[in-house]
């Protein structure tokens, strides 16, 4: 059997027929997790983007296909955590259980023009924190009381008819780690994949969990190409030296990208990498999800 391995259509640069008919093919070649948009107030640069609303979209690719597992990343301030926990546990039963709820706490910054304030760091871990907090008995089916800062809700219990999705956190913070400790089923680790950059965070992490990593990937491309995209589309991550960029992405022929695959999943014990396809246009995509599809791999472990 192959490994488990996921692949990401994020960065609100596809339209929503190609992100429907790229998540079925990633089911078809055995990627068993496919991480869609989520919440975000809009993307400035690229005007004619479009900007879907996450929920939705993860909905849509969840009745689009059959058995691969979705998620969307929810952000904090955007939510009522009853509105939301209706949201998923809507989401879980359409679905047959498939349905990730995927947590971050966003860039805090450029919402005001949509009406949501921007906040600092510490106020969205906080909301986060008790979003969690009140979020997941909600999705068991428990009575919930909170009368937090962010969170009020008195004797609020949803009539809940499958099990609840799996709570995955993206962080790489201090404070963050601590929600992931606390509140999660699966650790995003919101870093590259690079050994000196995890392990130092998964020591702060005080019990054993299921983790998870994104890999910017462009097979059949050179490194310079590979390199120059990922300056691009992922400047979150500016960070990493030009020295590091080599080990951190995925890049040159299928057979090159399965063996660092390979090697990231023994070195970084990860139990699940994600391809980060982000700004690779439809057939881009299909031509790297073939190239390193789990189906054509049994070997990657």
């Amino acid at each position: 059997m192959s490994a488990p391995l996921g692949v990401a259509l994020t960065g609100h640069h596809l339209r929503l027929p190609s992100v429907l008919r790229l998540a079925r093919r990633a089911e078809t070649l055995g990627y068993d997790v496919v991480m869609v948009d989520g919440d975000t107030g809009a993307v400035p640069s690229r005007p004619e983007t479009p900007v879907y609303e996450g929920l939705t979209l993860a909905g849509l690719a969840l009745t689009s296909t059959g058995s691969i597992r979705v998620g969307s990343i929810r952000l904090p301030f955007f939510w009522n955590p009853v509105l939301l926990a209706r949201g998923l546990c809507t989401l879980q039963e359409v679905s047959h259980g498939r349905a990730l709820a995927f947590f971050g706490v966003g860039p805090g910054r450029g919402f005001g023009r949509i009406g949501i304030p921007d906040r600092s760091p510490s106020e969205r871990l906080a909301w986060l924190d008790e979003v969690l907090e009140a979020l997941r008995p909600l999705l068991r089916g428990e009575p919930v009381t909170r009368r937090g800062t962010y969170v009020g809700m008195e004797e609020v219990r949803l009539p809940v008819t499958g099990a609840p999705p799996p709570i995955v956190v993206a962080a790489a913070g201090q404070r963050a780690l601590e929600l992931v400790d606390a509140h999660a089923d699966v650790w995003d680790a919101n870093v590259p994949p690079l050994r000196e950059r995890l392990e130092p965070l998964r020591e702060k992490i005080r019990r054993p969990i299921e983790t998870w990593i994104w890999v910017f990937a462009r097979p059949g491309e050179s490194v310079e190409q590979a390199a120059s995209a990922y300056r691009k589309h992922c400047p979150w991550f500016s960070e990493v030296s030009d020295s590091d960029l080599p080990r951190a992405l995925l890049w040159g022929e299928p057979e090159r990208c399965r063996d660092h695959l390979r090697g990231l999943r023994s070195e970084l014990c990860v139990a699940r990498p994600i391809l980060d396809l982000i700004g690779l246009g439809e057939e881009e995509a299909v031509r790297a999800l073939e190239a390193l599809a789990p189906a054509n791999e049994s070997s990657i472990s």
